[in-house]
């Protein structure tokens, strides 16, 4: 009993901190999965507003996407496929009046489609870079979470150096070491895989990062400071970026690197 009138004092949620946690019966699976479904109904009833509706949906369906059996993160992502269309519409229709977070959640909302290979092409169809340059011009009024979060979207669309520009750090160098960690620093990782992508580093010099990246993340999670929208971003600048893999396979590489054995 606590002395607040009798209550019961409140349980601590116990929020998964490692890949095995995560898997451990399946229930977070589970839980993203029915939330996806509840949102699905609404979302496609209010396709007039996609760029509303992909903001909740972008990271729930992400972490679906990285938790699930691939066969069930697509048949979650395809019903809502007919939405990443408008959205990019809307976002190049009325960018000026989106908070810089719509516009990153839709590309966030698109980007887990395509690498789900439910969707190609329509992020390489988009003016991002062109979005990205003018999100650049409003850096110092982005919390550092969304900045950081325009850098890996750069890292994953963009030019290096763009991405360099969003998490700080001045411009990039020819210095590259191959097989550095950052482990919880992940301005270091944005510029470390810039740097690798403008120098030409082959994949096997960059895993280290990447493989740190993965084992950091559900820390980073569990402490509000990335979302799972950000690994999808990560995965796709890793595998498709730099080992060359399609995008439409990076859901399930995704999925099979963090799965416990």
């Amino acid at each position: 009993m606590t002395g607040d009138g009798g209550r019961m004092a409140e349980q601590p949620v116990d929020i998964p901190t490692t890949w095995s946690a995560l898997f451990s019966g399946g229930r977070e699976c589970a839980n993203a999965k029915e939330t996806v479904r509840l949102l699905t109904p609404s979302a496609l009833k209010n396709v007039n507003v996609p760029a509303r509706e992909a903001g909740p949906l972008s990271n729930t369906l992400t972490l679906a996407l990285v938790l699930c059996e691939p066969s069930e993160g697509r048949a979650l992502a395809e019903p809502l496929s007919r939405l990443a269309g408008p959205a990019l519409q809307q976002v190049a229709r009325d960018f000026g009046s989106l908070r810089p977070a719509q516009v990153i959640n839709v590309l966030s909302f698109v980007n887990a489609q395509e690498c789900a290979g439910v969707l190609e092409g329509l992020l390489a169809g988009s003016p991002v870079e062109a979005w990205l340059e003018a999100l650049m011009k409003v850096r110092r009024t982005l919390h550092e979470d969304l900045a950081y979060r325009c850098g890996l979207v750069a890292l994953a669309l963009g030019p290096p150096e763009l991405a360099a520009r969003f998490v700080g750090g001045g411009a990039l160098t020819e210095d590259f070491t191959p097989g550095q960690t950052f482990g919880f620093n992940v301005q270091g990782f944005v510029r470390y895989l810039a740097t690798a992508r403008l120098r030409k580093a082959p994949a096997q010099e960059v895993r280290p990062a990447w493989e740190a990246f993965v084992e950091a993340f559900p820390m980073k999670a569990a402490a509000g400071t990335l979302e799972w929208k950000d690994l999808f971003w990560a995965a796709r600048a890793y595998f498709a970026g730099l080992e060359g893999r399609p995008v439409a396979r990076v859901g399930e590489s995704l999925h099979a690197r963090v799965k416990p054995a």
